[in-house]
Order: C-alpha cells, then sequence, then structure tokens
C-alpha cells in the first residue's frame, strides 16, 4: 500500500486491495455478532475505513509515529465507542503492518499500537493476519527469491523491517529452520553495516596509530548489559528501558532495535564469532568475572 487516501464509497475501499477486503469482512462480523470479550459496532465499515486511513495517513507523516499513538486513541475515545476504538485501532496495525512502509520508522509504533488495543479485538484479526503472510511466502519460499527482493530496498533499516516480517512467520511455521537462519544471518549483516554507518570515526593520537574494529552492536550491548550485571544493576531491580536508552545512549544505536532485542533476547549468529572471541580476550587479560557465550541467549 502506497498511499492513505480516504475514498469516497466502500466499494473505493474494496477495490483498492485485497486486504481490505478481508478487513471488511471482519468489521461484517463485528457488525453482526457479539461475543463476551466484545460488542458490535455501530459505526458503519465505512465509517471506520474513513478513520484508520486518516490515522494511517496521519502516522505515515510524522518522524517520529509512536509517539502519537496515545494522542490518536484519545481522539478516537472521544468520538468513538471504546468497542470501535479498538476495531480502528486494530485495522490501523493490520494495514500498516503489511504496508510497504514509505515511513521507516512506521514500523516502531507497531508495538506501541499493539499494546493499546483489547486482545478481545485483536484477537479477530490473527486469522487475516496469518493469511496474509502465508499468502505472501507462497511467492518467496526460498532464500534467494527474499533476497532479490529485498536488495532492491536501498534504505537499510526498510530492508531490515522488510526480512523481519517474514521471520516472524517462518518462526511460526516450525518448518523451515534453515531459511529462519539464512534470514537471521542477513538481518545481523545488515544491522553491522547500520552500525558502521553509525559510529562515528575517531581521530588518531600520536599513541594510537593502529586500526580497531568496533564490534557489533548486539556483542557490546550484550558485554554493557554484563558489566551493568557485576554493578548490580539488572532487570531484576530496574527497568528493562531505562537500561536499553543508557546502552543505546553509549553506544549510539538504536534504543528500539536494543529494546526488542533485550526483551526478546539476544541471540549470536556465525558471524559474530570473531567479535565474540575478541571481547573475551580482552575480558581475560582484566580478570573479569564473566565472559560471552556463544551458545547462550542474553
Amino acid at each position: 500500500m502506497n498511499t492513505y487516501i480516504a475514498k469516497n464509497t466502500i466499494d473505493d475501499y474494496l477495490a483498492d486491495n485485497e486486504l481490505n477486503a478481508r478487513i471488511y469482512e471482519v468489521l461484517l462480523n463485528f457488525q453482526d455478532s457479539e461475543t463476551h470479550c466484545r460488542n458490535k459496532l455501530k459505526k458503519s465499515p465505512f465509517e471506520i475505513f474513513n478513520q484508520v486511513y486518516d490515522i494511517c495517513d496521519e502516522l505515515q507523516k510524522e518522524s517520529h509515529p509512536e509517539e502519537k499513538v496515545p494522542q490518536i486513541y484519545d481522539r478516537l475515545r472521544a468520538n468513538f465507542l471504546l468497542c470501535e476504538t479498538n476495531v480502528v485501532l486494530s485495522c490501523v496495525y493490520v494495514i500498516c503492518f503489511f504496508s510497504d512502509l514509505q515511513n521507516p520508522n512506521l514500523h516502531y509504533s507497531l508495538n506501541r499500537i499493539k499494546q493499546t488495543i483489547d486482545k478481545g479485538y485483536l484477537k479477530e484479526f490473527e486469522q487475516l493476519i496469518n493469511d496474509e503472510l502465508t499468502r505472501i511466502a507462497t511467492t518467496t519460499d526460498c532464500f534467494e527469491n527474499l533476497k532479490i527482493e529485498a536488495d532492491k530496498i536501498p534504505n537499510l533499516t526498510q530492508r531490515k523491517i522488510f526480512y523481519a516480517n517474514f521471520l516472524t512467520h517462518y518462526k511460526q511455521t516450525h518448518n523451515t529452520p534453515n531459511i529462519v537462519q539464512q534470514i537471521s544471518d542477513e538481518v545481523d549483516l545488515i544491522q553491522l553495516k547500520i552500525d558502521c554507518f553509525s559510529t562515528p570515526k575517531h581521530e588518531k593520537t600520536s599513541v594510537e596509530t593502529e586500526s580497531v574494529e568496533v564490534a557489533s552492536a548486539k556483542v557490546r550491548s550484550v558485554v554493557l548489559m554484563e558489566l551493568l550485571k557485576e554493578l548490580k544493576i539488572s532487570t531484576a531491580n530496574n527497568d528493562l528501558s531505562k537500561i536499553c536508552k543508557l546502552i543505546s545512549f553509549l553506544i549510539g544505536s538504536s534504543y528500539h532495535n536494543i529494546y526488542k532485542d533485550m526483551k526478546n533476547g539476544v541471540n549470536f549468529s556465525k558471524i559474530h564469532i570473531k567479535h565474540i572471541d575478541e571481547v573475551n580476550q580482552i575480558l581475560i587479560s582484566l580478570n573479569a568475572t564473566f565472559s560471552i557465550d556463544m551458545q547462550k541467549q542474553y
């Protein structure tokens, strides 16, 4: 989906793309029935779609769309029933999830939106999401095909997000370990490139004339996490978001990426072996009480 322009009739929305037609089916179900988890809608599907497209357009134009989510929720609650607010945000989540992400930061708002929606409503869209992912994956059933499409995306952050969506799908299928590892390795390589571009160049001094290779963001993050644990600063008695903000500030990498990695658990791949070996040698020379385990999830 390239644009979020409001349409004049519900037929215009349905003709726009197949995803809208699937969402329309879910909306009709919301109008026709209710469960113990949700109520019937009073707004028409056309009114819902108009609101959804307005919000998508608003988020697309924001440099930090995730910060707009609370305001959007409050605005919806002032004009819509609670059930309708949840449905509108669910539709926004689905459309943004499958959009081509002209605004790379739009993806960061997805988790914020998801946390805002009552689970009973978003659950109604789960089958639609799974079906859409399966449909997309059938046209990219091997890593080579995926890479051909991904390499067409010049923006590295957008390319990483492209892979991340498929990675989620293939992990859910539980029967494609090879492509999962291939995608994971490719995402790690992209992140290394992003880190390389974002890491400031250090001026050489008369003492330091030897070029130093910078470890990947994952390795640096894990080392800092372990160092903080030595100082009794850990998630056991501190907010993970605050720890991730400190790490982001110190290593100069995206807070959102660091938080996502730390929340889901950091796994290393073969491209990290060299950096882990080097950092462990340094830690040994410092008589550190810990080392980084390549096989461990942090």
